[in-house]
């Protein structure tokens, strides 16, 4: 059966988690990443294929940008698998959310995971992941998932709410240290254009969204959350959400 992976995924995460669900489905994959795609063109994934579609979870939801850009792929009663990827704090309303997305968009939900990474603002929590065990559990995920797409599926079952809550934040952004370059990667993967290209070193407050690509791909590693405000916040949040959480995973009724 041929898959369509979908993603967005600012620090590279997502993509891994994504790319595996696929792997343990098929080896025929088509993939869309829209992390940086201002294409507007309508996308249909036919019935007969299967969709495995992720994204990160951004204070307990999806991104805004990722809900316009998810929107323009249409299933026909296609089957979904459909992924949320969160730092080990939790994943509040995202895997519901991203599941009425995805539903609304014509597609039919087999499975749904939750999968822990290392968080992108606060980086110690959730270092390291998803680990060995972490990509054990997703392979078994998407076995289970292949199963399931043998049988008539019924409903599935994701906690959350609706309304989804109000996303929240702290008014802190990634800037850039002396060692700095201005090469410009920062700027030309910034999905929001919240960087300018001839002044690389700041960020436009009103455009960030704190997603972390900007960190992940600086070859200087000259770019990171600074402050006083950070330095606070991220003993509390680490404090507070420092012990391993596990994955979680649903499954469409037989």
């Amino acid at each position: 059966m041929k898959v369509t992976t979908l993603y967005f995924s600012a620090t590279y995460t997502t993509k891994r988690v994504v790319e595996a669900v696929a792997a343990g489905i098929s080896d025929e994959v088509v993939t869309y990443d829209i992390t940086n795609d201002t294409n507007t063109a309508t996308v249909v994934v036919p019935h007969d294929e299967v969709l495995v579609v992720g994204v990160p979870v951004y204070a307990g939801r999806v991104p805004a940008m990722a809900v316009e850009r998810l929107q323009r792929f249409k299933g026909n009663g296609t089957p979904a698998v459909v992924v949320a990827v969160y730092g080990n704090r939790h994943y509040d309303d995202a895997v519901l959310e991203l599941h009425d997305i995805m539903t609304s968009c014509g597609f039919r939900i087999v499975a749904a995971g939750a999968f822990i990474a290392q968080h992108s603002i606060f980086p110690k929590v959730g270092k390291a992941r998803p680990d060995g065990d972490d990509m054990a559990e997703i392979k078994e995920f998407a076995a289970k998932a292949v199963c399931l797409l043998a049988d008539n599926f019924g409903d599935i079952n994701i906690p959350g709410n609706r309304p989804y809550k109000v996303p929240g934040g702290i008014p802190i952004w990634p800037t850039a240290s002396r060692r700095c370059t201005a090469c410009g990667a920062c700027a030309r993967l910034c999905p929001t254009g919240a960087i300018d290209p001839a002044s690389p070193k700041g960020v436009d407050k009103t455009k960030c969204i704190k997603c972390g690509r900007c960190i992940v791909v600086c070859p200087a590693k000259a770019r990171r959350f600074y402050g006083i405000k950070y330095s606070l916040a991220a003993a509390r949040f680490n404090s507070a959400f420092v012990a391993r959480r596990d994955n979680e995973m649903w499954f469409a009724a037989r």
